[in-house]
């Protein structure tokens, strides 16, 4: 059975977000080829992928187009701020699609399915949230933004606006795609704790 990912904000060829982040890596290129490599020890070829925005920075000597096809799977793009790349034709074709968000259904491990909401920016108000619908996004990394977008999301649990929402950025996941069992298996541990 093919499997489904989700991730974000890897910022192929971005020597800034290195430092931005508190990466673990030396140089863009370093980052790069470690970001390739976890991504395709985890993910076949025949799985699919959603990358929430924020893909690839800046392509040196047009290079987006190879790092697309580097990486096993589909990839449909959930377009980010920073995502100048898909001007390029040929990387915009490298990718199974292009979206501005996206309403999808995931298959579970255990055979039931949960619907997702996927967009590149935080939404707290997002489609079906009251019919438990999820919401996957990136953007913040791991910035004040992203704290204040948690404390959002828990007072309006408080105040009865039921939302469950997860950031996909992949300086959260190890610098890897992850799948939506991973995601809610990781959750309902920080619950316990």
């Amino acid at each position: 059975m093919n499997k489904v990912f989700f991730t974000a904000d890897m910022h192929f060829g971005h020597e800034n977000v290195i430092g931005f982040d508190d990466r673990p890596f030396a140089s863009a290129d370093e980052m790069d080829s470690e970001l390739i490599k976890r991504w395709n020890n985890k993910v076949g070829k025949g799985d699919l992928v959603y990358v929430l925005g924020d893909m690839i920075w800046k392509s040196r000597n047009n290079d987006a187009e190879s790092i697309i096809k580097s990486l096993n799977g589909q990839i449909i793009l959930i377009k980010g701020n920073h995502d100048r790349f898909i001007s390029n034709a040929k990387a915009k074709n490298a990718l199974a699609g292009i979206k501005d968000l996206d309403d999808i259904t995931v298959k579970l491990e255990d055979g039931t399915t949960r619907r997702c909401i996927l967009s590149h920016y935080f939404m707290p108000f997002y489609n079906c949230h009251h019919f438990k619908a999820i919401h996957l996004h990136g953007h913040s990394h791991n910035t004040e933004e992203a704290k204040v977008e948690l404390e959002i999301a828990e007072q309006l649990n408080e105040k009865g606006f039921i939302n469950e929402i997860y950031n996909v950025g992949c300086m959260h996941w190890n610098y890897e795609p992850v799948t939506l069992d991973e995601i809610l298996k990781t959750a309902s541990q920080k619950e316990l704790q």
